[in-house]
């Protein structure tokens, strides 16, 4: 019964998700089936069309299928960020077209992804943006461009970051459900949704503080790349001054407001063809397949680099999640691979099981043990129990707008006491032969000794953590926890105070452990290793042709955001155990 109500709590709103799911599954198999066919494209005056509208995952493949993101073949960043640098240097290849409405990625991926494209543009080759309308992360993206195009009825949507936070105390005391939560660390907020009716001042302080450092830097960017001065991309956002086309162009944001056709003629013009000819736009997955990228496969050495991206869980198993069961086998392997003479572990996770997270940081102290060098780096997270897998790393690199930090830790106990007794009309009772033999039970209040053995067990393993991070970072513990306590930091911000090492992405950590190692001659293996299912490959035809095609995109969105929002908080109402999770809704668009 314990397990029943457990479960019922997170489940119910999966219940219609699943079904939604399945009928657009099945459509779309169908789809996919009559669709057929195999792309005969090839690479002679190709223009790279960028279109973002799947989640970009670390690793190829390694993200879980939701609805609206492209499932099964996802190129990850890195493998993005090499097919640039290739297109670059490819003759066939004579340009890049940004187009981009709305983008599904954390910001220090886009961020990384705007670096590539300027590292391009240095090829001499024309980079051009195009949209009907621009969300402000896809902005972000496409103002790198030589020159940025607009619909004539579309708008720039500039207007700052923000955060909206749901609180559901208000609702589940009206259910009969209650919470005994445990939390060390006052800037530890991911309970707060279930414990309040509104932000804490302490959380309201951090997202202000980080929000403010993450748009500063987004605002730096466009400024140097549209030479729109920093007080008047302000004023822009403060305003709304890029919602509609004359504004947008007044305002320096866009070069031209035009339709597609004429945006395309312009683009023939730079591929030098005829008015008549069609254009060879290639995705990055149709590119990928005829540029056959590999590794350096002649080395013998290696540096192996492995993504920890997703949820940190406990006896779980599945893409995009950071499980104990599947890192320890990674990481055996890896140490008994002689020819493995680095690891680079790359963390895009907001953290999660405090059990979990301790048993990785354990592999890294063994990988560490026996002479084999471990550098971190970071994504668009690296928080909470994705910070503390990484804390014993030799080094730590971070994108300047990466969150991390949140060194804190939660626990928590639903109650269905007053939903069984008066909504229910359900009560209970026990026979036990010792005091706690029926203890953190979900139908009984929780009684002192309970809470107390608790709060010790979650304030020991915050100072565990702490101790962690003191080792790892070469740091005090008191100086480790004047900026733990669950706060979060920028990259850049988490430099200045000693919980990263450098500012860089994930080539620079690999150049790094290979520095480190004493190897100049390498090959990089990944891991964890992905195979794809049979029903993911059916899907994939048809759910790629929907992303490419941006139907429905709006809607799409939208969904996207109430799905995340379900899987969060689910994720948080169904934690067993204590937990090292960060839990943040940020709003960028």
């Amino acid at each position: 019964m314990k397990e029943f109500l457990r479960s019922m709590l997170g489940s119910c709103l999966g219940v219609l998700v699943a079904i939604l799911l399945i009928v657009i599954v099945l459509f779309g198999l169908g789809a996919a089936m009559s669709a057929g066919g195999k792309s005969n494209k090839t690479a002679e005056k190709g223009v790279l069309k960028l279109t973002l509208n799947a989640a970009i995952p670390e690793k190829t493949d390694n993200v879980e299928t939701s609805f609206g993101d492209t499932p099964g073949s996802t190129l990850g960043l890195r493998h993005m960020v090499r097919l640039l640098e290739n297109a670059a240097k490819d003759d066939n290849i004579k340009g890049v077209v940004i187009q981009a409405s709305t983008v599904q990625t954390g910001q220090a991926t886009l961020l990384q992804l705007r670096n590539a494209i300027a590292s391009f543009k240095e090829s001499g080759k024309f980079v051009y943006a195009y949209a009907d309308s621009y969300s402000q992360s896809a902005y972000f993206l496409a103002s790198v461009a030589d020159s940025v195009f607009l619909n004539p009825n579309g708008d720039v949507g500039l207007q700052g970051y923000g955060m909206v936070t749901p609180f559901f105390k208000g609702s589940l005391e009206k259910l009969g459900i209650d919470f005994d939560i445990f939390y060390a660390g006052d800037f530890k907020s991911a309970t707060e949704p279930l414990r309040r009716t509104e932000m804490s001042p302490e959380n309201r302080l951090q997202s202000k503080v980080f929000l403010n450092d993450m748009v500063g830097l987004m605002k730096s960017e466009v400024s140097k790349s549209r030479k729109i001065p920093l007080f008047e991309l302000d004023r822009i956002m403060s305003e709304l001054d890029g919602r509609d086309a004359k504004r947008a162009l007044h305002n320096k944001l866009v070069d031209e407001t035009i339709y597609w056709d004429e945006f395309e003629a312009r683009v023939r013009k730079k591929v030098k063809l005829d008015a008549d000819e069609k254009i060879n736009y290639l995705s990055l997955d149709d590119y990928n397949l005829l540029s056959e990228l590999t590794e350096e496969g002649k080395y013998t050495e290696k540096v192996a680099v492995v993504y920890a991206e997703g949820d940190v869980v406990y006896n779980m198993s599945g893409k995009g999640m950071i499980d104990n069961n599947k890192y320890l086998k990674i990481f055996d392997k890896i140490r008994k691979d002689k020819n493995i003479k680095a690891v680079v572990l790359r963390v895009n996770s907001g953290g999660g099981s405090a059990l979990t997270s301790d048993i990785i940081w354990r592999e890294v102290e063994l990988l560490k043990a026996k002479g084999i060098p471990v550098i971190a780096s970071f994504g668009d997270y690296a928080a909470s129990g994705g910070y503390y897998i990484a804390a014993g790393a030799d080094s730590i690199f971070a994108s300047p707008n990466t969150l991390t930090g949140s060194i804190g830790v939660f626990s928590m106990l639903p109650n269905f006491k007053k939903l069984s007794n008066d909504k229910l009309g359900i009560t209970f009772d026990s026979v036990k032969t010792h005091a706690m033999a029926v203890n953190l039970s979900t139908v009984y209040a929780m009684s002192d000794k309970e809470k107390a053995y608790i709060t010790e067990s979650t304030n020991d393993i915050y100072q565990q953590f702490l101790n962690r991070v003191s080792k790892g970072r070469g740091m005090p513990v008191d100086s480790v926890h004047k900026y733990a306590q669950g706060r979060v930091w920028t990259g850049r911000t988490a430099k200045e105070i000693g919980l990263v090492d450098e500012i860089g992405y994930l080539q620079e950590a690999i150049n790094a452990a290979a520095k480190k190692a004493k190897i100049s001659d390498f090959k990089v293996v990944e891991y964890p290793r992905i195979e794809k299912s049979m029903l993911e490959q059916l899907v994939e035809s048809w759910a790629k042709q929907q992303a490419e095609e941006g139907e429905n995109a709006h809607m799409n969105a939208e969904m996207r955001w109430l799905l995340r929002l379900y899987k969060e908080n689910k994720a948080v109402w169904q934690a067993e155990g204590v937990q090292a999770r960060m839990l943040l809704d940020i709003k960028f668009d």
